[in-house]
């Protein structure tokens, strides 16, 4: 039913939009070493089907919304902390860019600024400098996404044979394939920045060829920071229409707390802006899909749920669509809705029990709560993720902690996820109200992004039904701890980096000897007393060798692999040393290498990896490349983990990418 067009907009803002509305304009009409700019494109007529007739009336039947597509941003960024490993030739074109650049940012060989760890540099020296290099820089931005919201990034270098332990500088993100200074540039929208997480599944320190050498990511790396306005152009001008459109948005988006003026606002007889609801902030997908189904007469609410349940029955390929059209009617839909939870046609029935969890339906838990149970389901997944969401009581909680302890991975993490996702909800409600009955907290304005970063990076087992504990790590990521079923460590690849530890009290195995790394990284419980582990490391960048007695606990391990000594926090904890400083990376490698050789009796997961997919489907072709392909160059760019329950043979092995890094560090727990 979405349609994409433009016409001639004579705004900044209204270029804005249409550069979002259309997609990727620029993604086919500039290289990344062009210098002029490509003509300006003609406005079109749309040239679409009619969309279907039971969805007449509905915002998106009559009018093109702008932002409802991904974007692909883009741009040229600088990686510091290398290890000897770059410092190549660049193209001419390229090297200019980012000397120009850096002149601007004032990193000039006459800065004699002594607190500066680049005094004295020129732009040309740190450019040939072996320990940086300058990479190509993407991201996919989610539609709607409103200043502040994070998201991954997909960074390759182009003069380096390897980005291990680099930094990714601040760096602009512009909308379409990165362009050279003083070429046609976009308008930016966001920037990223971080430590890049690499291949955790190879040795560090030891030398990889080819393009998994050469690519990583920053997890959560970028931020939006001047987010694309959201334009409604009528497909027929029409004043009425107009202010009928805008009614219908503000009557079923209603201004509340956190909301700047109304949520629409006419600008003339053919267009509609659109500001994202604070409520919405974290989920504008889900409110552009709602102003898209919203009918603009809503005066008989229940007639038009009537109208979509029926059609439900009988067009079950447009499920998708009428779920969406019955949230936006709202609660009128309910007792519709309810009629097609048991629907003997899962498409229909699910569809509708997504639809009653989002207008929060209990009675939909029980019917999710049987598909959930069902093995046979070939929708267990998307029942158990509804369950995250749903509104009840432990019952919920009961049924998650229960899938917990099946064997299925596709069944265990999307309930770990549900289960979290109710603790952080049950967190967030419990300080809330804590902060609005604290005058000092209302004095002090905590504001509900701030609870909400708290919620991220700490939760606490015994204060929740859900049982979940997190603690964020060293600013570099969280540890989860689920105490239910078999155990198993499992990591993230995209989002926030975590690392989550299944099964009560998880251990590393006694009597066993590890050695992994070419003997750099050691763990021996052999010769140790029944509830010690000797462990010895020697950093490869420095040589430097550490010998340390830990207690099994894995969580112990992770929070000593990761810990950076500082005067005010000098070892891990007690009777701990000062800490290994790995980053998220090096200590996911570390326990790979440690499940693998038997020192933990636990499965192993990562989550499935999505980064490429979607950059490939938000830009519609290939990567822009910078420099001709090579030989080295191979088609594999991302990497997926093992298969559960397959255990690699030592020796070389197929590599996996994962990510990293938080844009600014996350308040450690203690």
């Amino acid at each position: 039913m979405h349609r994409t067009s433009f016409g001639p907009v004579p705004s900044r803002r209204a270029r804005r939009s249409l550069l979002a509305g259309v997609g990727l304009i620029a993604a086919t009409l500039v290289l990344a070493a062009c210098t002029s700019p490509p003509a300006r494109p003609r406005s079109v007529s749309p040239n679409v089907a009619p969309g279907p007739a039971v969805l007449s009336g509905t915002i998106g039947s009559m009018a093109t919304i702008s932002g409802i597509q991904p974007s692909l941003v883009s741009g040229y960024g600088f990686i510091v902390g290398l290890d000897g490993t770059g410092g190549g030739p660049l193209p001419e074109a390229i090297a200019g860019s980012m000397e120009r650049i850096m002149g601007l940012m004032d990193i000039t060989q006459a800065n004699d600024d002594l607190n500066s760890p680049l005094s004295g540099w020129s732009p040309l020296a740190l450019l040939r400098d072996p320990n940086t290099a300058v990479a190509l820089v993407q991201a996919v931005v989610p539609p709607g996404a409103p200043e502040g919201m994070t998201f991954d990034v997909y960074v390759r270098a182009l003069n380096a044979t390897s980005i291990e332990g680099g930094r990714l500088w601040t760096t602009e993100l512009r909308i379409g394939p990165p362009a050279v200074f003083g070429g046609y540039q976009t308008i930016q929208l966001a920037e990223a920045r971080g430590e890049i997480f690499v291949n955790p599944f190879v040795e560090p320190g030891v030398e990889t060829r080819g393009t998994a050498a050469v690519v990583g990511r920053v997890l959560d790396g970028g931020v939006i920071v001047d987010p694309l306005e959201m334009l409604i152009s009528l497909d027929t001008p029409s004043h009425a229409r107009a202010r009928s459109v805008t009614a219908a948005i503000n009557s079923r988006f209603p201004e509340s707390t956190g909301d700047r003026g109304p949520i629409a606002r006419g600008r003339d007889d053919e267009s509609v802006a659109l500001r994202m609801p604070a409520a919405y902030r974290e989920r504008p997908v889900d409110f552009l899909k709602l102003v898209e189904h919203l009918h603009i007469n809503a005066s008989f609410p229940s007639e038009l749920a009537r109208r979509y349940t029926a059609a439900l029955r009988e067009q079950p390929e447009l499920a998708e669509e009428l779920s969406w059209a019955l949230q936006a009617v709202g609660e009128p839909s309910v007792p519709f809705l309810r009629d097609l939870y048991d629907a003997p046609e899962i498409a229909p029935r699910l569809a509708a029990l997504d639809a009653g969890v989002r207008l929060g339906d209990a009675r939909a838990t029980r019917y999710l709560m049987s598909i959930a149970g069902d093995r046979e389901s070939v929708v267990r997944g998307e029942a158990i993720r509804l369950l995250g969401e749903a509104r009840g009581g432990p019952e919920i909680d009961l049924a998650l902690k229960d899938l917990l302890g099946e064997s299925e991975l596709t069944v265990r993490v999307p309930a770990y996820e549900a289960l979290a996702a109710r603790a952080e909800r049950a967190t967030m409600g419990r300080l809330v109200r804590a902060a609005s009955q604290d005058p000092r907290t209302r004095r002090a304005n905590i504001t509900l992004a701030e609870v909400r970063a708290r919620v991220r990076a700490e939760l606490r087992g015994s204060e929740n039904l859900q049982g979940i504990s997190r603690r964020a790590v060293e600013g570099k990521f969280v540890m989860d701890v689920v105490p239910y079923g078999p155990p198993m460590i499992y990591v993230t690849q995209q989002g926030l980096p975590r690392i989550v530890l299944f099964g009560s009290n998880l251990q590393l195995t006694r009597g066993a000897f590890v050695d992994a790394w070419s003997d750099r990284l050691m763990l021996d419980s052999e010769s140790s007393a029944a509830d010690e582990v000797r462990l010895f490391y020697r950093d490869y960048r420095t040589g430097r060798a550490t010998t340390q007695t830990l207690p099994p606990q894995v969580d112990t391990l992770v929070r000593y692999l990761a810990h950076n000594p500082t005067p005010e926090r000098p070892t891990a904890g007690p009777r701990l040393g000062p800490g290994l400083s790995l980053t998220y990376s090096e200590v996911v490698g570390a326990l790979y290498a440690i499940y693998e050789d038997g020192g933990v009796n636990a499965s192993f997961a990562t989550e499935r990896d999505r980064l490429l997919a979607d950059l490939l489907d938000a830009g519609r072709a290939q990567f822009v490349e910078d420099r001709p392909e090579s030989a080295d160059d191979e088609e594999i760019i991302l990497f997926e983990a093992p298969e559960e329950g397959e255990k690699p043979k030592r020796g070389p092995r197929k590599p996996l990418v994962v990510p990293l890094n938080r844009p600014t560090p996350i308040a450690d727990a203690g």
